[in-house]
């Protein structure tokens, strides 16, 4: 068993772009047992728009059932998120 942190763009819908803080409240509160939110920032992407930037500490191993994906499918269940892209990925 291990850790891994990963970090993610989070792409809005231009609708959900006005409540960009309740988008990142609601990442906020992913439950643990999928991944440990570590941070959540608004990020400046081009001409006036955002995107979430999400690290995670997500627990893996073979005990684990794709935990990776699962807490993706999480994040994407909120309204708005159009995309999720792994930006960044390493062992804890």
């Amino acid at each position: 068993m291990g850790e891994v942190i990963v970090k993610y763009k989070v792409m809005l819908d231009s609708e959900s772009m006005i409540r960009i803080d309740e988008v990142c409240n609601e990442i906020e509160g992913v439950p643990n047992s999928i991944g440990a939110i570590q941070l959540v920032e608004k990020k400046p992407l081009a001409f006036g728009l955002m995107f979430v930037e999400v690290t995670a500490i997500i627990q893996d191993g073979e005990e684990f059932d794709n935990p990776l994906g699962k807490f993706e499918d999480q994040v994407k269940s909120f309204e708005g998120v159009t995309e999720i892209e792994t930006l960044e990925m390493g062992r804890l």
